[in-house]
């Protein structure tokens, strides 16, 4: 339950009298309003709570600094304080408040206070039951695909039209997780709200997922690989751009098969299905016996020669193919002489039965080993 607190002092700015002494609202949102009187209440507020404040203990401008000092450490979404008569802010305050990006109001000694927390409280309210609504039909569109009235209605009431652009994402960080929660993962969430208007996200399992309507696919991948690249404990999987609500499933099946191989088998925190490559084809095979029987026809042999002989001839296999079949660059990348290599090929050759480099038998080693790769087995 957030409400953007812009559109809340834009709600009563006319008819109150309630003014802006910072640069802007900073973009922050407002989970909750309470009345705090002094900086000892502090302790109290859970965060991004609009903070009220009837005036009555300001009584000189370092009491004023040391209210707005614990108001910013306990992490309040803004602070409104009532003036008397000629009282003004020090430009010091307000600087202050400009750096750390705190958002600074001042009423008037008659503002009608209770009438406007009234009003917040309402819109605050009535944001939670939408937002409760569109969380209800997200998850329904995911789990109850085929039952459109479980979330089709809810989602375009709330602006979510069957017209737009759907995509899925998530996403981790569980090397932040802590007893009282993950910090970094609330940031995230915060910070995409901020940057994107249309949006639904939750938690589940410690991980964050999101649901982006309306923005194109370039975009939203340039902004997960922006994020994975300025901490490389974030994890991303992106799943398909969809064009209807109907099919959010299958942009949140594809971001999960997109993000389960940033954790296994491809060495990458962000991962977008439309990048996965043969991958896209494997992981969708729905019979679990072709890929395994596959790979025993291609590979089996040497497997089994690797286990009973304790030799490495898979992964000699896999790093010839991974330069490109070339002895020379396979030889210096396994710290290994050329004539050994080329022993150590015709080795394999003769345990497996049949030419490696012939085309069609080059096409299923290669889909093998990215078979393999799936498995527990990562080279």
């Amino acid at each position: 339950m957030a409400v953007e607190l812009k559109s809340l002092y834009e709600e009563i700015r006319v008819q109150y009298d309630v003014k802006l002494h910072t640069l802007s609202c900073f973009g922050k949102r407002i989970s909750w309003i309470h009345m705090v009187e002094g900086g000892e209440f502090a302790q109290f507020l859970h965060g991004n709570e609009l903070v009220f404040n009837s005036g009555l203990n300001y009584s000189s401008n370092e009491w004023l600094k040391e209210f707005i000092r614990a108001m910013h450490e306990a992490n309040a979404g803004g602070v409104i304080i009532a003036l008397r008569g000629a009282e003004k802010f020090s430009q010091e305050v307000i600087e202050w408040c400009n750096h750390n990006n705190l958002p600074l109001f001042s009423a008037s000694w008659k503002t009608p206070y209770i009438d406007i927390m009234r009003r917040f409280s309402e819109i605050l309210l009535k944001n939670e039951q939408k937002e409760t609504n569109l969380l209800t039909a997200f998850k329904n569109a995911i789990t109850y695909p085929e039952n459109e009235e479980m979330y089709l209605d809810h989602l375009e009431r709330n602006g979510f039209s069957r017209e737009l652009s759907y995509t899925v994402m998530i996403l981790s960080c569980h090397v932040y997780d802590t007893a009282d929660g993950n910090f970094k993962l609330a940031a995230v969430e915060k910070s995409l709200h901020f940057k994107m208007k249309k949006t639904i996200v939750y938690e589940e399992n410690g991980n964050l997922i999101i649901l982006a309507a309306g923005y194109q696919s370039t975009w939203l991948r340039q902004e997960a690989r922006n994020m994975c690249e300025k901490d490389e404990h974030l994890y991303i999987g992106m799943g398909v751009t969809v064009g209807r609500v109907r099919d959010i499933y299958d942009s949140y099946r594809t971001a999960l098969i997109a993000y389960q191989l940033t954790k296994t088998t491809i060495r990458n925190n962000f991962l977008a299905y439309d990048e996965l490559g043969i991958y896209k084809i494997l992981t969708n095979v729905r019979d679990e016996h072709i890929c395994p029987a596959f790979m025993e026809e291609v590979l089996g042999k040497l497997i089994e020669y690797d286990k009973k002989h304790h030799t490495e001839y898979v992964e000699i296999l896999y790093r010839y193919f991974e330069n490109d079949c070339s002895t020379q660059n396979t030889a210096r990348a396994i710290y290994c002489h050329k004539n050994t290599l080329t022993y150590k090929l015709n080795k394999i050759k003769e345990i497996l039965g049949y030419d490696i480099l012939a085309n069609k038998n080059r096409v299923k080693i290669m889909t093998a080993f990215y078979i393999y790769r799936l498995g527990t087995r990562n080279f």
